[in-house]
């Protein structure tokens, strides 16, 4: 298996100096979990000197696709076309992080490129399953929220997003550190034409229901298998803590 790791030009949120990306270190512990046999690390931008302790974690070689900084998602799949039409074997595998740590760096991009090539993604992977089905497909456990995983099945080639709770971590060799190849390559992108003006409105409060579920999230049940109305128990109790149900309670309360 072939597997490339995406990787950006993270920052330090305490120092605010440049370092390898928590989530990226995590994709390369998941492609050596994965038993990849070719591991590279794939970066747009120029090459900076923070990318090679990203060797230490396990990449024997880093390319920069200098110039491509102006449309990532195009440059990386211009790459993939490339190498896909040249002798050497196209990759089975696409790793990247759940979010940025850096200035210019999205959450999006692993969606994006997807989308590009047309290729199926598989976000939040915390492990590989001990058990793996034929070649040529991988299943995968999806960390949820409170601790619990989903088994995910995927055909490749793929794109995979690493959850920040993976427990993969590779340690950090500084004599691989050393002998990490980092390499340009110069991506020809066509500039891409002016965009269109947006529409400027002001500024309107929307009320917010429900708050977005952590995937750490502290507290609560984890429900396996219950009765139909155990589930439904715990979901109005749920909605009541978060306030949904309040209005409807004082309604039938008032009547």
């Amino acid at each position: 298996m072939k597997a490339i790791v995406l990787l950006s030009a993270g920052i330090d949120p305490v120092s605010g100096r440049p370092a390898p990306v928590g989530g990226e270190v995590r994709a390369i512990g998941l492609a050596r979990a994965l038993g990849a046999k070719t591991l590279i690390g794939l970066h747009v931008g120029a090459s900076v000197p923070a990318l090679a302790d990203y060797g230490g974690y396990g990449l024997k070689e880093i390319i920069c696709l200098s110039g491509g900084e102006h449309d990532p998602v195009a440059a990386l799949a211009q790459f993939f076309v490339q190498v896909s039409a040249s002798d050497v074997s196209a990759p089975d595998l696409v790793l990247a992080g759940t979010r940025g740590c850096g200035g210019a760096d999205t959450g999006l991009l692993p969606y994006m490129l997807a989308e590009k090539l047309g290729w199926p993604i598989a976000t939040g992977i915390a492990a590989p399953l001990e058990e793996q089905p034929e070649a040529g497909r991988l299943t995968l456990a999806q960390a949820r929220a409170r601790g619990a995983v989903r088994p995910v099945h995927v055909t490749l080639p793929c794109v995979v997003t690493v959850s920040d709770m993976a427990e993969c971590v590779p340690s950090f060799v500084f004599a691989d550190k050393r002998a990490v190849q980092v390499r340009e390559e110069r991506a020809e992108i066509a500039p891409q034409g002016e965009m269109e003006e947006g529409l400027l409105r002001p500024y309107r409060r929307r009320p917010k229901l429900i708050s977005a579920a952590r995937t750490e999230g502290t507290g609560g049940q984890l429900l396996v298998d219950p009765t139909p109305e155990e589930a439904a128990a715990a979901i109005i109790v749920h909605l009541r803590s978060l306030g949904v149900l309040a209005a409807a309670d004082e309604a039938s309360s008032s009547e």
